[in-house]
C-alpha cells in the first residue's frame, strides 16, 4: 500500500478505550534519520511530492523513543534527512549527540528550504530562535556568576 499516496487513520487504545484518532493525510513523510531514510533533496529525483512533513519534536533521545513506540510511523513510505554540517545554533544550550543534530525548528526550516516551498519568513524563525538562545546563554552566565 502506498501511504504516501493514500494516506492513514491511527487510532491509539488504552485499556480498551480510545485515546485518540490521528488522520495522517496523502503526501506525508517523517522527517526522522531513520535506517532506510532519504535525503530530503532526493525526493524531487523520486518524483514523490510531500505536503506534510511529520516531525517528532524532542530531545534526540526522547525522539528516538517517541519513533520506537509509535509503530504507525514505520508505515509511511517516505521518511527523509537531512544532510547537515556544522554545529546547531541551540548547541550552547543543548549538547548535540553528533555533529549535524538541529533543533526541531531548525530542521524544520532546513527541511522546508531543501524542499523548495515557499521559503519567506524561514530565516526570520532562525532569527527569532538565536535570540532566544543567547538569552538563555545569558540567564546561564548571570546564574553561574551568581554561584561563584
Amino acid at each position: 500500500m502506498d501511504v504516501l499516496a493514500k494516506g492513514f487513520v491511527v487510532t491509539k487504545f488504552s485499556e480498551g478505550k480510545e485515546e485518540f484518532e490521528l488522520e495522517v493525510p496523502p503526501g506525508s513523510a517523517l522527517l526522522f534519520p531513520s535506517e532506510g531514510s532519504v535525503m530530503i533533496n532526493d525526493l524531487k529525483e523520486r518524483d514523490l511530492k510531500v505536503r506534510n512533513l511529520i516531525v517528532l519534536d524532542g530531545t534526540w533521545s526522547k525522539a528516538r523513543r517517541m519513533y520506537v513506540e509509535n509503530p504507525w510511523l514505520k508505515l509511511l513510505s517516505s521518511h527523509v534527512k537531512l544532510e547537515i554540517e556544522g554545529a546547531s545554533l541551540y548547541r550552547e544550550v543543548r549538547r548535540q549527540p553528533r555533529e549535524g543534530c538541529l533543533s526541531t525548528i531548525e530542521s524544520i526550516v532546513h527541511a522546508m528550504k531543501e524542499m523548495g516551498e515557499d521559503t519567506e519568513g524561514l530565516d526570520s524563525m532562525l532569527d527569532v530562535f538565536e535570540s532566544m538562545v543567547g538569552d538563555q546563554r545569558r540567564c546561564k552566565d548571570e546564574n553561574f556568576g551568581k554561584i561563584l
